[in-house]
């Protein structure tokens, strides 16, 4: 398709337009030619990061982040400090193969602990206990990591949560993997968390490879379901499981499918339009062929394709939905991979509107970004973008590591 160049002169701003697709309609979409958001490295020491989230681990009434670093083997703790635009000081502990790292409380001492899932040849969740000290809690030699047995070898485990499913025993973690022996399930926690061995799964359903795990209450039926993407095998999708009843937890979860059957659904969000009495919808990116945009109209699922801009990257990797400009019109911020000489976050302003356009967030630096975070980083009142990208132009996973793009509104 051809691209078409126009200049804007308005601000001394060039902008592209290139035809499209959007929410079904034919019309054209403008790249705004403005600089790069600046970025800021949190911690690039290591190797392989791979997907970051966060929590306020010490209670000071600032978010803190948790990522793990595949190649490196190990995940950190990242401690938020006064200055957010210097690097962020971490607990590091040992997680070899690791996919993904949180943190929950899981046996009620107040202290944050940290669930790692691996796949590789580790395959397993481990449980790392936190000392129940604050000054102990900053020195990694006092956790003690412990494995849940019943995971070990069991399958290449990608990504959790952590939720009180029975209403017992404090926190249990919603847990899913890939093939081969892909699974959803969860792990029930003891009456003693402690007692690892006492840790029991129960599989909800199997699957390919999971990407995403939100919990939502799907039906409103006050019952917490689980909506996964799935990128592989013959349940693919973005699909949602019905959770029977706290009471019920052993009886089968049925399984309720959105969309995405034929593609490779990657990491989800999902959001309520101020504007609309539709509920919940959701943003998902199709990996080659765009984001699927889905709303519930008059009792059923209702999606519509918007194509990946030529700016990005070619795999489209997670997607995040806000109002980042302060304009009141919701915008559509995405994460890519295979994003060599391409911009790797990128944002479509007033997605919804009859005038999107997009713009260049991280430029041409890094390859494979993970998904993404919206937090005020700085304090200023606007939404900065917080990220981790694992891959050099070289191919080695020395990336950009755990970074954070300010956003320039304020």
């Amino acid at each position: 398709m051809q691209t078409f160049k126009w200049f804007w002169i308005g601000l001394f701003s060039i902008a592209l337009f290139e035809p499209g697709i959007v929410l079904g309609q034919e019309r054209y979409r403008t790249v705004l030619d403005s600089p790069p958001w600046q970025r800021h490295a949190i911690d690039d020491s290591s190797f392989g990061s791979d997907g970051t989230k966060f929590s306020d681990v010490n209670n000071d009434g600032k978010f803190d982040l948790i990522t793990g670093w595949e190649e490196g083997g190990i995940s950190r703790i990242y401690l938020q400090p006064e200055n957010p635009k210097e690097k962020w000081p971490y607990i590091e502990l040992p997680s070899p193969d690791v996919e993904d790292a949180f943190v929950s409380d899981l046996n009620g001492d107040g202290f944050m602990d940290l669930i790692t899932l691996s796949e590789g040849d580790h395959q397993r969740v481990t449980i790392h206990w936190a000392p129940a000290d604050a000054v102990d809690y900053l020195e990694a030699q006092n956790w003690i990591s412990k494995d849940i047995p019943v995971t070990i070898g069991k399958t290449k485990w990608m990504f959790g949560r952590p939720i009180n499913l029975d209403g017992e025993n404090g926190m249990d973690l919603v847990v899913g993997s890939k093939d081969p022996n892909g699974t959803l399930g969860w792990l029930e926690a003891p009456e003693n968390p402690l007692i690892m061995e006492d840790w029991k799964y129960h599989e909800i359903s199997s699957l390919g490879w999971v990407m995403s795990i939100e919990l939502l209450d799907m039906n409103t039926d006050g019952e917490v379901d689980i909506v996964i993407t799935d990128r592989k095998g013959d349940l693919r999708g973005l699909r949602w499981m019905e959770n029977p009843g706290k009471n019920f937890l052993s009886n089968t979860w049925d399984n309720h499918f959105l969309g995405i059957r034929d593609g490779e659904p990657m990491f989800m969000d999902f959001f309520e339009n101020p504007n609309s009495s539709n509920g919940l919808e959701f943003i998902v990116p199709d990996l080659y062929e765009g984001w699927e945009h889905f709303q519930r109209k008059n009792g059923k699922w209702e999606s519509r394709n918007i194509s990946y801009p030529k700016i990005g990257g070619r795999r489209g990797k997670s997607v995040k939905i806000a109002d980042i400009n302060q304009d009141g019109e919701l915008d559509l911020l995405a994460s890519f991979e295979v994003a060599l000489d391409r911009s790797g976050v990128i944002a479509m302003m007033g997605f919804q509107t009859d005038t999107p356009y997009f713009i260049d967030i991280s430029g041409k630096e890094g390859v494979k970004y993970d998904f993404i975070l919206l937090k005020d980083v700085d304090s200023d009142g606007d939404l900065d973008i917080i990220t981790s990208e694992e891959t050099a132009a070289d191919g080695s996973k020395k990336g950009l590591g755990v970074i954070w793009y300010e956003n320039p509104i304020k």
